[in-house]
């Protein structure tokens, strides 16, 4: 049992194992960076939709081996809505506008499928600033979970269609929340966020995000991680009608602080320890006869 304990943290960051590396695209083995790789991979479609599945695959193994599920995935426990000061009613369409006509994640050439809600903030000036707020909207962590992936430079010049975004693996239910389309990002990969954790605040990065036609919004999608290790689209609007609204954001706490005073990346030779020099000394008794 510890063994495999110790695997699967190890594997998280960074040591090197048969067991993960079949699939891996990269010399860097920890699963954060090879997550990120295989994203912008499948954006520019340099591998084949057969190699990007083995390697999501081989990444959720080790995710799932190191953070079990807590919770059943129809379960919404300790769940706070997405963005700060802000509740269902403002998701587009009441819910309606979570569609499955196609999905895969592994093949970028397949569209015309929005397995997600989008969050609305009211921007009609179109600056990213609520104007019934008068500031900035924080992006919240719904759950626990670690961040996977972020991106943060992207640029008008850019095509992609998620502009900043978030990745965060699910502790309790073992999926996947995508948060895209930030004004900025203010998270890392390999950062544990509990409920109510800042990720990144609401704008309109993004290929079509950033066009004049589409309001200012947060597109969250969650997908479910079945046995198989294979990405579901689930449509969670019932969470967000639980969830609970929070005022203020909190920032998340360091890296990996879920493994406190312990170093994997740069293991250090053990200390040598003093040896005590002990004098040992015989006396001798006379016996007497």
């Amino acid at each position: 049992m510890l063994l495999n304990i110790l695997f699967a943290v190890f594997s998280v960051f960074g040591l090197k194992s048969d067991h993960v590396n079949p699939f891996a695209f990269s010399e860097d083995s920890t699963v954060f960076s090879r997550y990120k790789e295989l994203l912008v991979n499948i954006r520019e479609k340099k591998i084949t939709p057969s190699e990007a599945e083995l390697e999501f695959k081989s990444i959720m193994m080790v995710l799932k081996e190191a953070y079990p599920n807590t919770l059943d995935s129809s379960q919404s426990s300790n769940l706070v809505f997405p963005m700060t000061k802000s509740n269902y009613t403002a998701v587009g369409g009441s819910g309606t506008g979570f569609y499955i006509k196609q999905f895969n994640l592994f093949d970028h050439s397949v569209s015309g499928s929005h397995p997600a809600h989008d969050i609305f903030i009211y921007d009609p000036d179109q600056d990213c600033i609520d104007n019934r707020k008068q500031e900035y909207v924080d992006i919240v962590s719904v759950g626990n979970g670690v961040v996977l992936a972020v991106e943060k430079d992207w640029t008008d010049t850019s095509e992609y269609r998620g502009g900043n975004y978030v990745w965060v693996f699910d502790f309790e239910r073992g999926g996947l929340w995508y948060y895209a389309h930030h004004r900025k990002v203010v998270v890392e990969p390999g950062q544990i966020v509990t409920p109510g954790n800042k990720l990144g605040e609401v704008g309109r990065t993004g290929f079509n995000a950033k066009n004049k036609r589409s309001d200012t919004h947060l597109h969250l999608m969650y997908l479910e991680v079945d046995s198989a290790y294979y990405p579901q689209p689930k449509n969670y609007f019932r969470w967000l009608k639980e969830a609970n609204t929070i005022s203020k954001s909190t920032l998340a706490e360091t890296l990996r602080n879920k493994w406190v005073n312990v170093t994997f990346l740069s293991p250090q030779p053990p200390k040598k320890l003093p040896v005590k020099d002990f004098k040992l000394s015989i006396n001798r008794v006379k016996l007497r006869k």
